[in-house]
């Protein structure tokens, strides 16, 4: 058990999925690179960028070359919304980040053929999640008006 997005986190989520029968049979031809990059809310008290990653479904790091990272998608946005989304307040929705390089892997609709096993690996994340960074907490999430009313005051 552990703060969510934290390298404990990262570690334990790695072996869940890799030791998860269904996830794996869900997961098994997506043979894509996803990075998640979680900006800063410092509103909420997160001031720091996190960026992490997995080669699915072997689940090893996904690595840069350099200041580039080697991925196929890019799952990008604030604590807030990947908060909602893996608690399963919103249905994860496959955004892949616009990227300039013309080979890159990216389709939206390659994506949701395996939103199962993404709606698993989510399951599988709240298992072991105990709370998050900063002034998010267990059933603490505002909802995006609130978040707005509170960015603004």
């Amino acid at each position: 058990m552990s703060i969510a997005f934290t390298p404990e986190w990262i570690d334990e989520q790695t072996k869940l999925c890799l030791e998860d029968e269904e996830f794996q049979t869900g997961i098994a031809k997506f043979q894509r690179k996803v990075l998640v990059v979680i900006h800063p809310s410092p509103e909420r008290g997160v001031t720091d960028e996190k960026v992490f990653g997995w080669d699915f479904p072997s689940m090893a790091v996904v690595e840069h070359d350099g200041d580039d990272w080697v991925t196929d998608y890019i799952l990008e946005g604030d604590l807030r919304g990947l908060v909602q989304g893996q608690r399963g307040h919103r249905r994860p929705r496959p955004r892949p980040h616009e990227r300039a390089d013309p080979g890159a892997q990216g389709s939206v609709s390659y994506v949701a053929r395996f939103l199962p096993a993404i709606q698993r690996y989510m399951a599988l994340a709240r298992t072991h999640t105990t709370g998050y960074e900063g002034t998010f907490s267990q059933g603490d999430t505002p909802a995006p008006s609130q978040a707005s009313a509170a960015a603004t005051s």
